[in-house]
């Protein structure tokens, strides 16, 4: 197989940190070709970082996210297209691989599909946007394969193409993360996922990190998870019991882990509540904020 990775990069002080760098020495050994996309004015010392690994970087400021980062790269590399079996969108929202990325394209290279990705979310924003959730299965963008039946099609292209600026994160999802999958499915090509767990829950990178990878060898953490932006929905305590061969050190939190509560008790409060439906669930985590915050990391 032969492979091309876009890697979308944003930093909001304009730096590529060492946890990148790590995924991108990774990625390179399943790769022939990473062209990386910030859309930040990165220096020459932070472009020097990135040229270590891969000469094609592209690091101009653009407002279009992700997706606006792999038009970019799909872009600079169309006319060499024809050269590659698989195309790979990734980003830098997640801490890893934990383990070989190898061992995941060995396990999906045995599925009849068309693309693949790590994880899906079964549901998503309503088109409209007018109701948070509704049944909308997507390959979640954070890592996605696909095979040269789709990236050298017209439409594929013009998909690509037509990513443009959105106002709102639910946009994007809708439009971009989820129509895509939706355009492929249209078109009557085959998905897998190398995760196949926990159907009804809307997130599982989030809700049931810790289990996804106990269970079913995840090789990826979500960054936001360490930012501390869903202390309201999970706990991390004791991450690193899960990190296997990953540099703990390259995991960077804003600040100590709360432990007011007994690990044993967060878990099981939030375990149980990852299982309720999202209206549910976000009622708890109102109350959680105003009344029992001393259960947050």
């Amino acid at each position: 197989m032969k492979r091309a990775a876009i890697f979308a990069h944003y930093d909001k002080d304009a730096i590529v940190d060492d946890y990148v760098i790590y995924y991108l020495k990774e990625l390179k050994k399943i790769t022939d070709t990473i062209v990386f996309v910030s859309c930040c004015e990165l220096s020459d010392n932070e472009i020097e970082k990135v040229k270590t690994i891969t000469p094609d970087i592209i690091a101009k400021f653009h407002d279009e996210y992700d997706f606006g980062s792999y038009k970019r790269g799909f872009l600079y590399l169309k006319e060499k297209l024809d050269e590659f079996d698989e195309l790979i969108f990734a980003n830098d929202s997640c801490y890893g691989p934990l383990y070989p990325l190898k061992n995941v394209f060995d396990k999906m290279e045995d599925q009849n599909c068309d693309f693949w990705g790590i994880t899906k979310n079964n549901f998503g924003y309503k088109k409209n946007l007018q109701h948070c959730f509704v049944k909308r299965p997507h390959i979640q963008s954070y890592f996605i394969v696909f095979n040269k039946n789709i990236f050298t099609k017209n439409f594929f292209f013009d998909f690509i193409q037509s990513i443009k600026h959105q106002n709102t994160k639910k946009q994007i999802i809708s439009n971009y993360e989820i129509g895509l999958t939706e355009l492929l499915l249209k078109n009557d090509f085959i998905y897998k996922t190398f995760i196949n767990a926990y159907e009804n829950i809307n997130n599982i990178t989030i809700l049931k990190w810790r289990q996804i990878i106990e269970k079913y060898n995840m090789p990826f953490i979500k960054k936001s998870l360490f930012d501390l932006r869903n202390n309201d929905a999970t706990t991390i305590e004791n991450y690193e019991l899960l990190l296997k061969d990953y540099p703990k050190g390259l995991i960077k939190l804003p600040r100590k882990i709360s432990k007011k509560t007994p690990f044993r008790i967060k878990k099981f409060v939030f375990d149980t509540l990852a299982n309720f439906p999202f209206p549910i669930r976000k009622i708890f985590a109102i109350l959680i904020n105003k009344l029992f915050s001393f259960i947050k990391d």
